[in-house]
């Protein structure tokens, strides 16, 4: 069973300290708030500056929270936003296919759910959302990389691609010719590439400015989601998520 990292808890617990009626507190204040050492609060919130979390007020040498954490918050209001927008497009597509639908955004090198529908089949994947996934591997991953930038591409690569079943793909040039024939299909494709026997198709939900903002994917066993079948499925997800994006404000051909 995993352990909380104590240092990381302390500096979560020094950013929920600061409210409405504290918005800004010195070391000592804070260091008695949370019942630490002086020189141990100093550190954290040494740290916390560097990265944006909090900032110091130089007329009174007191902290408050940082534009990294608005930032933050700003992005998953987006996401909150987002989901609650693409909800009605899965539920309908859930009735259409009776596979499992989920919405996904790429975050620090993985993909991650922002929400799961579970088909009404007596046999489905297992998923919830919070659950973030490898890149490489996954249907949302690859439609998420065949529309990204090549800086995006190559970072993805120079991590490694990590076998996660023998149908991985772990060739960079291999992964290329994949995400090319994406682009052309309209639609990615994972043939038990993450998990063995569970398929998946999946497509990009796109802004106004063209760039992928979430995928849309179905996923299943793949005795339910042999060849021709997906087909139709990669089909059925890339309209829903043309149809999401044209919702969202998107110009698409």
């Amino acid at each position: 069973m995993s352990q909380p990292v104590q240092v990381l808890q302390r500096a979560m617990r020094l950013l929920t300290t600061f409210d409405h009626e504290h918005p800004e507190m010195g070391v000592t204040e804070l260091a008695q708030r949370l019942d630490l050492h002086k020189a141990t609060v100093h550190r954290i919130l040494f740290t916390l500056e560097l990265e944006g979390f909090v900032q110091q007020n130089p007329a009174t040498g007191k902290y408050r929270l940082g534009f990294r954490l608005f930032e933050l918050g700003a992005l998953a209001a987006e996401q909150i936003s987002l989901r609650r927008e693409a909800l009605p497009f899965m539920q309908e597509l859930l009735r259409e296919c009776q596979e499992t639908v989920d919405l996904a955004v790429f975050d620090s090198g993985e993909m991650v759910y922002l929400e799961v529908l579970e088909s009404p089949q007596p046999v489905k994947i297992a998923a919830k959302a919070g659950r973030r996934l490898p890149v490489h591997c996954t249907a949302s991953g690859k439609a998420y990389l065949a529309y990204a930038s090549e800086d995006e591409v190559e970072a993805v690569l120079a991590q490694g691609m990590e076998p996660c079943t023998p149908n991985t793909i772990c060739d960079p040039e291999a992964l290329r010719e994949d995400l090319r024939l994406t682009r052309e299909r309209g639609y990615s494709i994972s043939r038990e590439e993450f998990e063995v026997g569970i398929n998946a198709v999946a497509a990009p939900v796109m802004d106004n400015g063209q760039q992928v903002v979430a995928v849309v994917a179905i996923a299943g066993p793949a005795y339910r989601l042999p060849p021709d079948r997906m087909a139709e499925l990669g089909n059925a997800v890339q309209r829903t998520a043309r149809e999401l994006s044209h919702h969202l404000g998107a110009r698409l051909a």
